[in-house]
């Protein structure tokens, strides 16, 4: 392991609340050198936030994870492999991966620990910002979309998007025409100039099915704007009841409804919210079954497996058919702790039009 320090600068949380308060950049934090026999040591170049990242920060989900302080956070990540475990199998020393660690975190350091199942070899045609751009939001998405539906969605299938313009959106858009489906999406009006950088066809009427449809959901509710067209899928990334009362309008019978986010798509999770959560599910899941419509209404989270993240970039990011859109670069190498309060504070906004990325090391 020579060449590799025994410190490290890393982000490190101290407690629960606001970022400002409990989040630090130390240059001494240690560097994970002990590694069990499936993990390896990653040099990070690049991480990027997603919203659970400040809902851990602040408390919202402590009930449901516990974290031990201080805790150096992020999911996402990109680097360079620099030491392997005994069992490892798939990485050699050198390898340039991409990945999400979970609940383990650690990405917003210049070395972290990881298990191998978590990591992929990195897509050759992006660069190490735009690969800690994809993990997360992108497998979520892919996993929607392809595995998580019967029948998933396909060439020809009608698919209504809640959020288009959300990293998940973003990234559910691009994988949903890239096997040939129609795609409606709900955004706001602001937004539209960010779909269009995805270079397809746009409109704000149904009437071609090759068009990206985009409703302005300031506007129109989408249940009214295509009540009846038999929608295959409508897949939520933004949560709230109202995107399954409208996606009901919508979907053909048998139909199927998939949601990341669920009803309580602010608050923090508490003992009622939890209740309420478990409450509606079973009262949706109990109407798609007996329902004369038989809707089905699917409550997703990721399952993580590298061979997803393997198949995005063999069958979408290699040939361009998937893009990451990136929002803004951080770089705490210029601009210190202010970066990272940055990052969070604008993650935290919904204001950014794409990806939040960290930098942290330069591309070797």
């Amino acid at each position: 392991m020579s060449g590799i320090p025994s410190v490290m600068k890393a982000a490190q949380q101290t407690g629960y609340g606001d970022v400002r308060n409990i989040l630090t950049l130390r240059d001494d934090a240690p560097v994970p050198r002990e590694l069990s026999s499936t993990q390896v040591l990653v040099r990070v170049h690049a991480a990027s936030i997603n919203p659970i990242d400040w809902k851990l920060l602040d408390g919202s989900l402590s009930l449901v994870a516990r974290l031990s302080f201080p805790h150096i956070p992020g999911k996402d990540v990109a680097g360079v492999v620099v030491d392997v475990g005994s069992g490892v199998k798939r990485f050699r020393v050198g390898d340039k991966v991409y990945g999400n660690f979970g609940m383990s975190d650690g990405s917003f350091a210049e070395y972290a620990r990881a298990d191998e199942s978590l990591l992929a070899i990195k897509p050759q045609n992006l660069s190490m910002e735009e690969a800690a751009a994809v993990p997360l939001t992108c497998e979520t998405s892919y996993e929607a979309l392809f595995t998580k539906l019967s029948p998933p969605v396909g060439a020809g299938s009608k698919i209504l998007i809640c959020g288009g313009s959300t990293a998940a959106g973003l990234y559910a858009i691009q994988l949903a025409k890239a096997v040939g489906a129609q795609v409606s999406t709900t955004c706001s009006k602001r937004n539209f100039g960010l779909l269009e950088k995805l270079g397809y066809p746009t409109s704000e009427t149904n009437s071609d099915a090759d068009q990206l449809h985009l409703i302005d959901y300031n506007e129109k509710d989408f249940g009214k704007e295509l009540k009846g067209q038999d929608y295959d899928v409508v897949y939520d990334c933004v949560g709230g009841p109202e995107q399954w009362t409208s996606a009901q309008e919508i979907l053909k019978r048998n139909g199927q409804f998939i949601t990341i986010v669920g009803d309580h798509m602010k608050s923090a999770i508490t003992f009622k919210a939890a209740v309420s959560t478990v409450s509606n599910l079973i009262n949706r899941k109990f109407w798609s079954v007996f329902g004369s419509a038989h809707h089905s209404y699917i409550l997703h989270s990721l399952s993580q497996r590298y061979e997803n993240l393997d198949e995005l970039r063999t069958k979408y990011l290699e040939n361009g058919k998937v893009k990451p859109i990136i929002d803004t670069v951080f770089d705490w190498r210029k601009d210190g702790v202010e970066s990272l309060y940055a990052l969070y504070e604008k993650s935290k906004s919904g204001k950014a039009q794409g990806k939040l990325v960290l930098k942290i090391a330069d591309e070797e």
